[in-house]
């Protein structure tokens, strides 16, 4: 399975570009150099876009967290009675659910400096700073530009001083704000690079420091203005971020048509009714029908390794298993995730127990004789079901006629799955628990890859008559559904064409594999270089032919290595 980037084309020199832009500061609005700085550094423009990757020139070098900036083209100086500030475009966005809370990181000059005395690769550092500011400074922050609020000091980092900048990681991505310069203590560059966790470096803030003139907390549900003052000492900036999630989510009410925001039918579309004036949508689960789903795409795929979850609530109206006498099993009530190509082949089906690869789902099995049972359902690439014993689910009835709040989730770090079930807040069952483990055979489950999430409604169509056989017919109401799902594989895309040479940059994942192809027809790609592996900071693919060409194509082809 791969996923593409927007393709951009280089032709005669001139760049078109269809493509994400990742979120700096994009303009300077006031900038005053305040006392202490050096005249060669008082061109705020240096603080807008990205923070530096690479100082150029023959003394030059990638930029890292013993090696920082130092060129007036890539810094901004802020002295003592001084401020800076900058305009996003794209809003900053109160997120708590950023990592560690964080909503935008100030990039500065500071490094580590090296204790061991070796400046040719081997550099190691005590955790103590050079180029660091050891004055104080103000951060505040404003949604108009009129009015400021100020980030509380007492939680607010002084600004150029940790974290140095690391111009291979990801500048969307903060530092954990809980360490200290002595947890550097005796690293090099790998070491550093570990404890940085993909991380670009610089200082995090968050919105929801912001307080009034009196001190009182202020709730801001964005920020276009970054303003930062320096109170003593002096400040150099490279660059401003806004933080990018560390998850995704979708956010579905059904106030409109799910059809007109990237949902897409497959199968038997009646099954599926907006409900344009109650705002929800009408579902039936119909195993007589084919296979059909209400399905959003996510835009990247999901394994073992990633965190996702999806929350719903369901008035069920009515369900009967086994609802075809020739049938008279239970077939499942289902949603959740699934990998879409194998969902919708023709080969799929769910009831075989043999045939429906790549499944995390939630089921429930209504009572035909075995108990009704809600089941969190794990399906591997090769259609095995995870099964470790009768714990991995519950044996308890939904209600009809109640609004129940569902919860599928699946944590990677103790490889489990989950489903909680609660009418105001309490629970309907005991909470469905399954660990990735083993297969109904015996053997470890190996692995799934999930792309779509979808609300199921599963056939019986293939299915001989027989008393092993199952059939369902539900009818029910969704609303207020929530998916959270790791962000793509490729994220805030970058390119160049300069000196006849294609530069593509943009930030990775880890476990995925990266591959620059081109085409000048579109009819055959050419792959240009070997894959590289993703680190979760930032790649860069190069083409050093395309001058050759009067008009050359590019895309990104990400593939999963899991």
């Amino acid at each position: 399975m791969k996923l593409f980037c927007p393709l951009v084309l280089a032709l005669c020199g001139k760049l078109v570009v269809a493509s994400s832009f990742a979120q700096f500061a994009d303009a300077v609005i006031a900038y005053t150099p305040g006392a202490g700085v050096s005249t060669s550094y008082t061109n705020p423009i240096s603080a807008l876009g990205e923070p530096s990757r690479v100082t150029p020139g023959s003394f030059g070098g990638p930029v890292d967290p013993f090696d920082s900036a130092y060129l007036t083209s890539q810094l901004v100086s802020v002295g003592t009675g001084g401020s800076l500030t900058l305009e996003f475009v794209t809003p900053i966005t109160n997120n708590p659910a950023n990592p560690f809370g964080l909503d935008f990181i100030i990039f500065g000059d500071a490094g580590f400096t090296i204790t061991n005395g070796d400046y040719s690769g081997g550099g190691i550092t005590d955790g103590s700073m050079y180029g660091n500011n050891t004055g104080t400074t103000r951060v505040s922050v404003s949604a108009d530009g009129a009015t400021f609020y100020t980030l509380n000091a007492a939680l607010a980092p002084t600004v150029d001083t940790l974290f140095p900048t690391d111009g291979a990681g990801n500048f969307f991505l903060p530092v954990n704000p809980g360490l200290a310069a002595s947890a550097f203590s005796g690293q090099g560059l790998v070491g550093i690079a570990t404890r940085y966790a993909g991380s670009g470096g610089g200082a995090g803030y968050d919105l929801a420091w912001a307080q009034d003139t009196n001190g009182a907390p202020v709730t801001l549900d964005f920020a276009r203005y970054v303003r930062v003052e320096v109170l003593s000492g002096k400040a150099d900036i490279d660059a401003v971020a806004a933080v990018s999630p560390a998850a995704l989510t979708v956010t579905q009410d059904f106030s409109t048509n799910p059809l007109a925001h990237g949902w897409n039918l497959f199968g038997d579309a009646s099954l599926f009714q907006w409900n344009a004036a109650n705002q929800n949508l009408q579902v039936t689960w119909d195993s007589s029908r084919s296979n059909s789903y209400l399905q959003m795409p996510l835009g990247t795929v999901m394994s073992r390794s990633d965190d996702f979850r999806v929350e719903l609530d369901l008035l069920l109206n009515d369900i009967t298993g086994g609802v075809n006498p020739a049938k008279p099993g239970p077939m499942q009530l289902a949603f959740g995730f699934q990998n879409r190509a194998d969902a919708e082949s023709t080969n799929f089906s769910r009831g075989t127990g043999a045939d429906s690869p790549n499944l995390v789902e939630f089921n429930f099995f209504p009572d035909t004789g075995y108990g009704p049972t809600v089941w969190p359902a794990v399906i591997s690439t090769n259609s095995e079901f995870n099964y470790n014993g009768s714990g991995d689910f519950q044996l308890f009835d939904l209600p009809t006629g109640v609004i129940m709040h569902m919860v599928l989730a699946y944590t990677s770090s103790n490889q489990t799955i989950l489903t909680a079930i609660t009418t105001n807040g309490v629970l309907v069952g005991p909470v469905a628990s399954a660990h990735i483990g083993n297969t109904f055979g015996g053997t470890p489950f190996t692995q799934f890859k999930v792309n779509t999430f979808a609300i199921s409604s599963y056939s019986d169509l293939g299915l001989a008559p027989g008393p092993n056989a199952s059939s369902l017919l539900a009818h029910g109401v969704i609303d207020n559904l929530v998916i959270t799902f790791p962000p793509p594989p490729i994220q805030h895309e970058q390119s160049v064409l300069a000196a006849g040479e294609w530069h593509q940059s943009f930030i990775t994942r880890t476990n995925w594999n990266y591959l620059l192809q081109a085409t000048t027809d579109f009819q055959s790609w050419t792959n240009l270089g070997a894959p590289r592996a993703g680190t979760g900071g930032q790649l860069q693919l190069h083409d050093v032919n395309a001058g050759s060409f009067n008009s050359r194509f590019y895309r990104v082809s990400a593939t999963p290595n899991f």
